[in-house]
């Protein structure tokens, strides 16, 4: 073999450092990389708070309408009242186990609700009304319409002097 077939090495000071210079940059991508791990797992925990918030927060509005479409008096209160715990969401966002909880609250604490109105026309499709006013009766008072005179007559039979003198 001759010299000139042998590649040229640089001496071992200088392989030395290299090796050293590469240690430093593995062991400053190893941190970085554990840093960033760190970040992604704290990134993962409050993305899973949040949805959770979000979660809850639609069942609350979701129990608040329900509750609301059942007669209860004041819809808040029995979203306060009742255990939303045992309800989940479904993977298209409506509430499941919501209406068992409410129908529970509403046998269990039925002075939260008011009792069940007949639908009326509108809601079930017929056109019954009340009934139809008398002849003779008269017509409700219009303040935005009526004129000075109108109005003074409507105070007079309602027992009001008009205008009021200050």
């Amino acid at each position: 073999m001759t010299r000139s077939s042998v590649p040229h090495s640089p001496d071992m000071d200088t392989l030395r450092r290299e090796m050293d210079a590469l240690r430093a940059e593995r062991d400053a991508a190893v941190q970085a990389r554990a840093a960033l791990e760190g970040d992604l797992a704290r990134a993962n925990e409050h993305a899973a708070t949040a949805r959770t918030r979000a979660s809850r927060a639609v069942i609350r509005a979701e129990a608040r309408a329900m509750a609301a479409r059942m007669g209860a008096v004041e819809p808040a209160d029995v979203v306060r009242l009742v255990d939303l715990s045992a309800v989940t969401l479904a993977e298209d966002g409506t509430p499941q186990g919501l209406d068992h909880v409410l129908e529970a609250a509403r046998e269990s604490r039925a002075y939260l609700f008011t009792p069940p109105q007949p639908a009326s026309g509108a809601a079930s499709g017929t056109t019954a009304a009340g009934p139809a006013p008398r002849a003779g009766d008269p017509t409700p008072f219009d303040a935005r319409t009526a004129g000075a005179r109108d109005v003074k007559a409507a105070a007079s039979a309602a027992g009001l002097r008009w205008p009021v003198a200050n």
